[in-house]
């Protein structure tokens, strides 16, 4: 769950609206207890020949937080000239649960083929013509200029199944960063999904994406069956000239 709200991106057959090389450092917390840290990053590397872009997430609980030990890793390549995704990856371990599965999409045919890597089962199911992975769709959303009180709805694969994704945008709020001076004007939005016409996880979460060009996400508060996580950013490295690069205060201040 929590890597489905880590990251967000492009435009289609233009320029990014990130540059290659960006880290998003965020820090997770449970109840009010900082438990982890979640790491999303951009790369460009050559696969099978190919130049992809590769969208990757990996959150991973502190060694001290044994209670239910999380290390999730979520890949995706994007082929950079039409931001459709080409492979998902989604590797997860959270307490006893394990999940490692692939899917990759066929746009030609209009298919996603899914693959167990664990126990070998496969599954093949029908994709529209901009169909996403929810990583690859949260970053691609970076390249829409949001405003308050908009409704939108985009489709998004999940779980092996296809979701009506409904985002909700509120209030322009102000979110403090520890790691940041100016405090950030942010949209706050709420996502819902729906699936074959019905609402599921309704009302579970609220997130803040900042004002700027980067369209970041800035906080998130999600209500989890014990309680409720709230995700925060901490600071943005990598390539750049904006203040997200130059007003990071020193580790000593």
């Amino acid at each position: 769950m929590l890597g489905t709200l880590l990251l967000a991106s492009a435009v289609l057959g233009g320029d990014l609206p990130f540059p290659v090389g960006e880290e998003l450092v965020y820090s997770v917390s449970w109840n009010g207890i900082r438990v982890a840290t979640a790491i999303a990053s951009t790369s460009m590397e050559i696969m099978d020949g190919r130049e992809v872009l590769v969208l990757r997430q990996h959150t991973e609980t502190y060694a001290v937080f044994k209670v239910w030990p999380v290390d999730d890793n979520h890949e995706t390549l994007v082929d950079p000239k039409t931001f459709l995704p080409i492979q998902y990856t989604k590797n997860i371990k959270e307490g006893g649960y394990r999940c490692h599965e692939i899917t990759t999409f066929d746009f030609k045919e209009k298919v996603a083929r899914y693959e167990h890597q664990t126990n070998g089962s496969q599954k093949e199911y029908p994709i529209e013509a901009d169909t996403r992975d929810i990583l690859s769709f949260l970053y691609f959303m970076r390249s829409s200029p949001l405003e308050p009180n908009q409704v939108l709805k985009r489709q998004v694969m999940a779980d092996e199944k296809l979701y009506d994704l409904i985002v909700t945008t509120e209030e322009e709020e102000e979110v403090r960063l520890p790691d940041y001076k100016r405090k950030i004007p942010s949209l706050r939005m709420v996502p819902e999904a729906m699936f074959d016409g019905l609402f599921v996880r309704k009302g579970k979460a609220t997130l803040w994406v900042s004002r700027d060009s980067r369209r970041l996400l800035t906080f998130a508060k999600v209500h989890v069956p014990l309680g409720s996580v709230r995700i925060k950013l901490q600071k943005v490295n990598g390539p750049g000239d904006d203040f997200w690069i130059k007003e990071k205060k020193d580790d000593d201040d």
